[in-house]
């Protein structure tokens, strides 16, 4: 046998000791999603008196239970966040483009103020856009939460597409231009076709982000009928309680399988977003 160099034998040994503390990470990162699952399969009985054992009896009452409160909610939030998706991914695009390809005054300084926006903290506009939602007539109401929504949405995408548009060849543009195409026609058949990984990307990004917000829809929205998940999930652990532990649990797992089955499906999507956003030329 060939022997392995000293070198060598450290590399392995190092490699290993590091494979083996990402499997230690990994495992205490998925010790509370494996408690909250075994969790909504128990009664109050079994998880007071024998908190980490297997449940005896499954309670899918749990589950009906929750899911009884939380089904509106979850249809209202998917609805209201697919039509912010489509309408963040538009201007995206549209903006992406003109800062790619047009020439205007002031094109760099709006550039620069867009990255600017980037670094300030969405908490410190909160005041600012209730004060506009109030005064536009639309406190409770879906727009309350579309519109903030993609005006913050769009800032990042459209940077991710204007670096992504500006990296192609610009001979496809000028040849569609020589064949009669109009700006439209450029960024409908050449920029938003080429443009598919990285607007896969903003659209996974943003579907999280604009899941997950608790705070602005729970200031802006007062009927339950309207109400997103993650603040109906959060009505919904205060009425349980103590009561009911298990559909507390079973609620939560309910508000979490979109996002799983996202990551499940568009991951693939997604790396390839980032990878062709971060390599330009």
């Amino acid at each position: 046998m060939k022997k392995i160099s000293k070198r060598r034998a450290r590399e392995i040994r190092f490699q290993t000791i590091i494979e083996i503390i990402m499997v230690l990470i990994m495992f205490f990162a998925f010790v509370p999603i494996f408690v909250m699952v075994i969790m909504s399969f128990k009664s109050n009985w079994e998880i007071y008196n024998n908190f980490f054992a297997l449940p005896r009896h499954i309670e899918w009452d749990n589950y009906r239970n929750a899911f009884s409160k939380l089904y509106g909610s979850m249809v209202n939030t998917l609805a209201v966040n697919a039509f912010a998706v489509v309408l963040t991914l538009i201007l995206s695009a549209m903006g992406g483009f003109v800062f790619a390809t047009m020439d205007f005054p002031g094109k760099g300084f709006l550039y620069y103020v867009l990255l600017v926006l980037m670094m300030i903290p969405g908490v410190l506009s909160l005041a600012a856009n209730y004060n506009l939602i109030i005064s536009y007539g639309l406190f409770n109401t879906r727009w309350a939460l579309i519109f903030p929504w993609i005006s913050g949405g769009q800032i990042l995408g459209i940077i991710l597409c204007r670096n992504s548009i500006e990296a192609l060849p610009k001979d496809l543009f000028e040849a569609a231009k020589i064949e009669g195409c109009g700006q439209m026609d450029l960024l409908a058949r050449i920029a938003v076709p080429l443009a598919k990984p990285i607007l896969s990307t903003i659209a996974v990004m943003k579907m999280v982000d604009y899941y997950n917000d608790f705070i602005w829809p729970m200031l802006v929205i007062e009927s339950n009928s309207k109400q997103v998940i993650t603040v109906a999930v959060r009505v919904f652990t205060s009425a349980a309680g103590t009561t009911n532990i298990g559909a507390m649990f079973a609620g939560y797992i309910i508000a979490t399988i979109p996002l799983l089955v996202l990551f499940l499906f568009t991951s693939r999507l997604y790396m390839e977003g980032m990878t062709a956003g971060a390599v330009k030329g």
